[in-house]
């Protein structure tokens, strides 16, 4: 018995990757390969998005930050609901039109098909940037839970991880990654629940939770409200620039599909959020002296081997959802808008394949071992966020006031980035979320610039308006 929960991970491992694997001669083009060739049904696009936004954040960290907080840790993940509402609501129909006018296939290309080339550059750093972070922590997460079973060193473990992911995205492409997803969504969900559900009753029930713990654990406004806010409103904006939602409209058959599966997901997360929350709350009052980082493995070893191994399961498929994901993103946004875009803009398909491949193994591999160093990996998520959040802002200012051009787009967007990324970076100085001030100085820069622009409909406006027709016509054709 004590091998179990070694031999269901082990298993569960197998068949996610002989999923994977299945879909290697299905990859022959670069579309097929990088956005499943716009073909991804319903349930296929809710799987993929919810699997992609939960990952390690969404249960070990949840989980952790559960332990030492309380159920606040929730809006990390709360943000990411309102942000799949912002976008259906705000930004959804831009990027199917630039998808169907200009066959873009990433989001620094849509924006350039708005702004301009410089706006794309901002882009691409922004996305490799947000994205590089997100996945660095995902291979660690991982060995953290992996390492112990087999008796290895985390180091070790963290670069084996690291190969796989890079073996399921160069093998699998977004065909594969969709279809694990589909089996990883269902795993999450049901591990989840039942170890929330039974470590709530081997406390005693949630009136000794109340009884046992500080008020403070059950208030959803920790540290404070400003942070609180902060972090769910830039979570929200940051997700009208994801390459997660964004792909979603690529890949679906549908823009129907598409904004159905980005609701449906965002909803799905609204209860997942709580549970991993109440498993490190449980901990808290279980096991008040043991490791935060771990607690969600700690508290399902005290239901028994079988719980060990169906939470250890649970995590690893949200890990093993978002890595392979999340590494593909930043591949074919390299690709797309770095080699394509600058080195060689006229590659044929096979070498742009070769070429997504190829950063995909650099990328998986440094980025994995830049990560071990890494400290929360809630807050990396968070930080990730605030940063990308800036362009999201622009993006829908620009797509509700006419006057935003490229000059004031492109300025607003570097100056605020580097404001949200130097604020993150230099560790949230008086304690205010990078959000607030990246905020403040993209709108006092954009403002001024965009009203200086003498056109009271900019061109690139004009450009938005028009793709908006052609998509219109071109589904009208269809019917």
């Amino acid at each position: 018995m004590a091998n179990l929960p070694l031999i269901m991970v082990v298993v569960y491992l197998a068949v996610t990757m002989a999923i994977s694997f299945y879909f290697v001669k299905k990859n022959n083009d670069s579309k097929s390969f990088s956005v499943a060739g716009g073909a991804l049904t319903l349930p296929a696009v809710v799987a993929m998005l919810f699997s992609e936004m939960i990952a390690g954040s969404g249960t070990i960290g949840n989980a952790t930050t559960g332990f030492t907080t309380g159920f606040s840790s929730v809006w990390a993940n709360w943000g990411m609901c309102l942000g799949c509402i912002f976008f259906v609501v705000f930004v959804g129909r831009f990027y199917k039109a630039m998808g169907t006018r200009y066959g873009v296939m990433s989001v620094p290309e849509a924006y350039e098909k708005l702004f301009d080339f410089r706006c794309r550059m901002v882009l691409l750093v922004v996305i490799v940037l947000v994205y590089g972070i997100l996945f660095s922590t995902q291979a660690k997460a991982a060995a953290a839970i992996l390492a112990p079973m087999l008796g290895v060193s985390t180091t070790v473990m963290t670069l084996i991880v690291a190969i796989l992911f890079v073996v399921v995205t160069v093998v699998g492409g977004m065909k594969g990654i969709a279809s694990m997803n589909l089996l990883h969504s269902f795993v999450m969900y049901l591990g989840v629940f039942i170890i929330a559900f039974l470590a709530l009753r081997l406390v005693g029930g949630p009136q000794v939770l109340v009884d046992t713990l500080p008020s403070t654990y059950f208030s959803f406004g920790q540290p404070d409200w400003l942070t609180t806010i902060a972090s769910a409103i830039g979570t929200a904006f940051s997700y009208l620039a994801a390459a997660t939602t964004v792909s979603a409209v690529f890949t679906a058959k549908s823009v129907k599909t598409a904004n159905r599966g980005c609701i449906i997901a965002g909803f799905l997360i609204v209860p997942f959020a709580m549970a991993p929350s109440l498993i490190g709350i449980c901990g808290k009052v279980l096991l008040p002296d043991a490791a935060a980082g771990s607690i969600i493995y700690t508290v399902a070893a005290q239901l028994g081997p079988f719980f060990s191994g169906l939470i250890s399961m649970a995590i690893l498929a949200a890990i093993w959802s978002t890595g392979p994901s999340l590494l593909l993103i930043v591949s074919t946004t390299i690709t797309r808008d770095f080699y394509r875009g600058v080195i060689n803009k006229d590659p044929t398909d096979r070498q742009e394949l070769n070429c997504t491949r190829l950063v995909a193994v650099i990328v998986g591999i440094g980025a994995s071992l830049l990560g071990m160093g890494a400290g929360s990996i809630l807050g990396s998520m968070l930080g990730a966020f605030q940063i990308r959040s800036v362009v999201g802002l622009v993006l829908v200012v620009a797509l509700f006031w006419k006057r935003v051009n490229s000059r004031s787009a492109f300025w607003a967007m570097l100056i605020g980035g580097i404001v949200a990324a130097g604020w993150f970076f230099g560790g949230n100085p008086f304690g205010i979320s990078a959000f607030w001030p990246a905020a403040a100085v993209t709108l006092i820069v954009l403002i001024p610039l965009s009203l200086t622009n003498r056109e009271p409909v900019s061109q690139e406006h004009l450009r938005y308006t028009e793709a908006l027709e052609y998509t219109r016509k071109q589904e009208q054709a269809k019917v």
